[in-house]
């Protein structure tokens, strides 16, 4: 059975692949994939020697606004959730005993041990403050062509943007992140891509259901020319088709 590229299409010849170490290498576009098990990424048998794999249309998530013309997709979404009003008064608590505490040092000439004691205050203070307005303000647009992939997260400024060619990646998926605490567990959602080296990016962190990060995926794979094929830890089901 001959193998072939999913990123090119050009059938791989056995100087490609390295079966001792479990790795192959396309000559024609240097796209790398780990051969071992399910994570095999890319490098599958001709459609006509394989199940097709099937999955269900990812909905469109609530809080998502979605433009859509020939060339191109915008998705857009506010960081917003109720969970920012809380933490928008207890910044007003923490930051308001914070001025308080220098007006007092400082008026009444107090020691210099009063005045670098809550530093490490000050620095939660700041920092819980810009998180808690870039979540009443901001929000993360996507935009993708065929070409091309834009993240932008603002108007505050924030981690993450990008700005990427759309044909380095072979494969788009999302990952579940559960964090504990005090008993109680939270889900989130990221989307990472793959690229043709088989290298791991973070795309999109912190998303809070499970439809978004799929209907991202989804969204941008059929824009960026990507089939879908499956990947170790994902958070899509797939089933097999005759």
């Amino acid at each position: 059975m001959q193998l072939s590229c999913e990123v090119c299409h050009a059938p791989l010849r056995p100087e490609d692949v390295r079966l001792d170490i479990a790795v192959a290498k396309c000559h024609s576009c240097n796209a790398v994939y780990d051969l071992s098990g399910r994570k095999a990424r890319g490098l599958t048998a001709p459609a006509s020697d394989r199940p097709r794999l099937t999955r269900a249309k990812a909905p469109l998530p609530a809080r998502f606004q979605v433009e859509d013309n020939d060339g191109a997709t915008r998705i857009t979404w506010r960081w917003f959730n109720p969970a920012f009003i809380f933490l928008l008064f207890f910044c007003a608590a923490w930051d308001g005993f914070l001025v308080l505490w220098y007006g007092i040092a400082l008026s009444a000439d107090a020691p210099i041990i009063a005045i670098l004691f809550p530093i490490a205050h000050v620095a939660v203070g700041v920092g819980l403050t810009y998180y808690t307005l870039t979540g009443l303000v901001n929000r993360t647009t996507v935009e993708v062509s065929r070409n091309q992939l834009t993240i932008r997260h603002g108007p505050l400024p924030w981690t993450g943007n990008r700005d990427v060619p759309g044909r380095q990646f072979t494969q788009l998926y999302g990952e579940e992140v559960v964090k504990t605490n005090k008993g109680t567990q939270t889900l989130t959602y990221d989307l990472f891509a793959l690229d043709r080296e088989g290298r791991k990016i973070k795309l999109i962190s912190g998303l809070n259901e499970k439809d978004q990060v799929l209907y991202l995926e989804q969204t941008l794979e059929r824009r960026l020319g990507i089939e879908d094929a499956p990947v170790g830890g994902e958070v899509a089901t797939r089933t097999s088709a005759a």
